[in-house]
C-alpha cells in the first residue's frame, strides 16, 4: 500500500495519538467557550450561567482521573492475560483496539477539559454567557463519558477472551489475504531480473510494507525494471538486498529513492503480510495444545478460522483481464503450501496426540481438498498429519478414528 497510508495506519494504532487528540479537543472546548458567549440569549445565560457548572466540572475532574487509571490497569491486565494465554503477537491488538483507545482517550480528554475549565472559571475567564456555554458543553461531556464507560465495560467482558483474539486475528488476516488475492503480486508480474544494481537495506528488521506504486513510478522515471527481493514479511539484515533494478549502477540518490518504498520494523505487520495472520493463528493453537494449557477446543476454533480464510483465498480469485497494473515490477508470489503450513502445520505437530483435534484437522483438510487448486498441496500435509497421529496416539481405536476421517468415512 501507499507508504503514507501505511505510516498513518501504523501511527493511529498508538494509544497516545488518539489520547493526545482527544485531550487537545477537550482543552480547546474549555477555552473556546468564551468566543460563543455573544450568541447566548440573555434568558439562557441567566438560567444556566450560575454556580452549577462548577459543581459538574469538579465532579468530572475528581472522578475521571480514577476512571482513567482503572481503565489503564484493566488494559494492562488484559494485555498480560492475552500474552500468556494466546500469543505475544496477539497482545499488541489489545492496545491497538479501537474501542479501547476511544474509551481511554475520552476519559483523559474529559479530565483535562474539566481541569482547564475549573481553572478558567476561578480565573474569571468566563462571564455569565460563557458559563452557560460551558454548562451545555459539560452536559454533553457527561453524556459522552457515560456512553464510553458503558462501552468500555462491555468491551472488558471480551477483551481478554482467547476466542475474541482469534476473531480479531482472523479479521486482520482476512483483510491482508483479500487485498493480496484481489491484487496478486502487488499489481506486478512474475519473473526475475538476470542482473542489475541492488538496493540495500539500511537496517535489520522485517519488511512491513512495500509501496508498489512508488516503485513503478521510479522505474518509469529511470526507464528500468524492478524486482522485489524482500517481500512483506521477509527478514533482512542491514546491507541485505531489498530489490534489484535493471540498471548497471545505482547511486546513493537512487538507493534512497527505491529504499523509501520499503518500510522496515522490528516485527511483522498484519497489513500487507497475509502469512503473518495465519502464523499467529497457528501460534494460538500451538499454545492451546501445550501441556500447561491443554485446551483442544481453542485449536479446533483455529481450524475453523483457517478453513474460512484458505477457502476465501482459493475460491474467490480475482481475474485480471487487463494484465498487470505495474508492468515494470516483478514480485514473488505466495505459495499455497506456505499458507496451509502456517495455520495447519502447528496443529498437526502439537495436536497429533489429541484424537478430537486430529480428526477435525483431517476433516478440515479434506474439505479444502475439494478445491482443485489446493488438492495437490493438501495431500502431503494430510498424509504427514496422519503419520504423526499414528505415532502419537497410543490406542488403536483412536488411530482408526483419525484414519476414517482422513478417508472420509
Amino acid at each position: 500500500m501507499n507508504r503514507w497510508i501505511f505510516l498513518w495506519r501504523k501511527l493511529k494504532r498508538q494509544l497516545w495519538v488518539r489520547a493526545t487528540a482527544y485531550a487537545g479537543v477537550g482543552v480547546a472546548a474549555a477555552l473556546l467557550a468564551v468566543f460563543l458567549a455573544p450568541w447566548v440569549p440573555a434568558q439562557m445565560a441567566e438560567r444556566l450561567g450560575g454556580q452549577s457548572v462548577e459543581s459538574i466540572l469538579t465532579i468530572l475532574a475528581s472522578s475521571l482521573l480514577g476512571v482513567a487509571t482503572f481503565s489503564v490497569g484493566a488494559m494492562v491486565t488484559a494485555y498480560t492475560s492475552v500474552s500468556s494465554a494466546a500469543s505475544p503477537r496477539v497482545a499488541a491488538l489489545v492496545t491497538s483496539d479501537e474501542e479501547t483507545q476511544k474509551s481511554l482517550a475520552t476519559f483523559v480528554g474529559a479530565f483535562l477539559y474539566a481541569i482547564v475549565a475549573v481553572t478558567a472559571i476561578n480565573a474569571h475567564y468566563y462571564g455569565q454567557n460563557g458559563r452557560a456555554i460551558l454548562f451545555l458543553v459539560s452536559l454533553a461531556m457527561v453524556g459522552l463519558v457515560a456512553f464510553r464507560l458503558l462501552a468500555w465495560i462491555n468491551r472488558l467482558s471480551s477483551l481478554a477472551r482467547v476466542g475474541h483474539m482469534i476473531d480479531l486475528v482472523e479479521g486482520y488476516a482476512l483483510d491482508a489475504l483479500t487485498q493480496r488475492r484481489d491484487l496478486p503480486l502487488l499489481g506486478g508480474r512474475r519473473g526475475h531480473l538476470s542482473g542489475g544494481a541492488e538496493v540495500k537495506a539500511h537496517a535489520t528488521g522485517y519488511v512491513q510494507n512495500v509501496d508498489p506504486a512508488r516503485l513503478q513510478a521510479m522505474a518509469e522515471a529511470r526507464d528500468c525494471e524492478v524486482e522485489v527481493i524482500a517481500a512483506p514479511g521477509a527478514l533482512v539484515r542491514r546491507g541485505g538486498v531489498l530489490a534489484r533494478i535493471s540498471l548497471p549502477a545505482c547511486d546513493d540518490s537512487a538507493q534512497d529513492d527505491f529504499r523509501s518504498a520499503f518500510a522496515i520494523g522490528n516485527s511483522r505487520s498484519y497489513d500487507q503480510d497475509p502469512r503473518f495472520g495465519l502464523i499467529v493463528l497457528g501460534e494460538i493453537a500451538a499454545k492451546a495444545l501445550s501441556p500447561g494449557v491443554n485446551d483442544p477446543g481453542t485449536a479446533i476454533q483455529v481450524l475453523s478460522s483457517g478453513v474460512r480464510l484458505i477457502d476465501i483465498w482459493a475460491n474467490d480469485v480475482a481475474t485480471d483481464k487487463d494484465g498487470p497494473l505495474r508492468d515494470r515490477l516483478f514480485v514473488p508470489d505466495i505459495a499455497d503450501a506456505d499458507l496451509l503450513d502456517d495455520v495447519f502445520g502447528p496443529i498437526a505437530r502439537y495436536g497429533a496426540g489429541d484424537v478430537a483435534v486430529s480428526v477435525r484437522l483431517q476433516k478440515s483438510l479434506r474439505a479444502l481438498a475439494t478445491t482443485p487448486a489446493l488438492a495437490s498441496v493438501i495431500e502431503p500435509l494430510a498424509r504427514e498429519a496422519l503419520e504423526r497421529s499414528r505415532a502419537a496416539l497410543p490406542i488403536a481405536a483412536d488411530v482408526a478414528r483419525v484414519e476414517a476421517a482422513a478417508e472420509g468415512r
